[in-house]
């Protein structure tokens, strides 16, 4: 007798909008946390010299409406994949490597075990990287006609540009101008998370990765821990930094989600580290 199940693939959870016409400006301010002067820390609290200031910048950025629109529809899945049915279990497998390839063109994984998803960040950010170029550039040039010049003083202009936006958590699916649901796994292009000026941890991560990267400031990887990511750069320590090693080398921790100094993230973040709770996420 011929069987048929039902297979339904689980959605690992991690921790839009289109606009018509041609292009927009949008408008930041921020002030980079990285240029107040700092005494000592008490665990997660600075202790800061009041007499010290602390760098103010704005920019403007254009972006195109299309590129927007484009990158919201590349992203995500319909849900109507994660449900087939399937004759054996050959039949599954056939059926979950043809799903593993076609999620892979719109920025997602499937697990290893074949059973869930997540998001494929190196994927996000190669797709991101040439529709934010121009905004990257503005935003260190406006940084340089403020002074900067190190390496390390341009990434922490990127980080406090990041941090400034928003925190709010993306819806974990979206749909599509013919009324279908695509998943999106919680998260939003970096293209989103810079016109909608709001992401979560990993949307806001995508964000800084993409910008630093697309003129080739530094290289950056993810640390994911429980329902978190966060990111460390290649750049050289300084001795208060903290730091996790990776191929070889010290880099640098960057928190993303608020206002935390280039080298500083919550204790929380370090107790993970200690206890090896977490994982690296190269990107190349």
């Amino acid at each position: 007798m011929k069987w048929i199940n039902t297979y339904i693939l689980l959605l690992c959870l991690t921790a839009s909008s289109a606009f018509a016409g041609s292009t927009k400006r949008y408008e930041f301010e921020w002030k980079d946390i990285n240029t107040r002067e700092v005494v000592r820390w008490e665990g997660d609290t600075a202790i800061v010299n009041p007499r010290s200031s602390i760098t103010e910048l704005d920019c403007s950025i254009k972006i195109n409406n299309r590129d927007i629109d484009a990158a919201i529809e590349s992203f995500g899945i319909p849900k109507s994949w994660t449900t087939f049915t399937y004759t054996s279990e050959d039949d599954l497998q056939k059926k979950q490597v043809s799903l593993q390839k076609k999620a892979a063109r719109r920025g997602i994984k499937m697990s290893d075990d074949m059973k869930s998803y997540v998001i494929d960040y190196q994927w996000v950010i190669d797709q991101s990287s040439r529709e934010l170029r121009d905004a990257a550039k503005d935003i260190r040039s406006i940084a340089r006609r403020k002074g900067y010049r190190s390496r390390r003083e341009l990434v922490g202009a990127f980080a406090s540009f990041v941090q400034s936006l928003e925190y709010r958590l993306p819806p974990n699916n979206r749909i599509d101008d013919n009324g279908k649901e695509i998943i999106t796994i919680g998260a939003i292009m970096p293209i989103e998370v810079l016109t909608n000026q709001w992401g979560d941890c990993d949307s806001k991560s995508m964000l800084f990765a993409t910008l630093v990267r697309s003129i080739d400031l530094t290289e950056v990887v993810f640390i994911v821990k429980h329902e978190h990511v966060f990111a460390a750069v290649d750049v050289i320590p300084e001795p208060e930094d903290q730091t996790i090693r990776y191929k070889g080398d010290d880099w640098v921790l960057i928190e993303l989600t608020d206002a935390w100094p280039i080298g500083r993230v919550p204790e929380e973040h370090i107790e993970c580290i200690d206890q090896k709770q977490f994982e690296i996420v190269g990107l190349h």
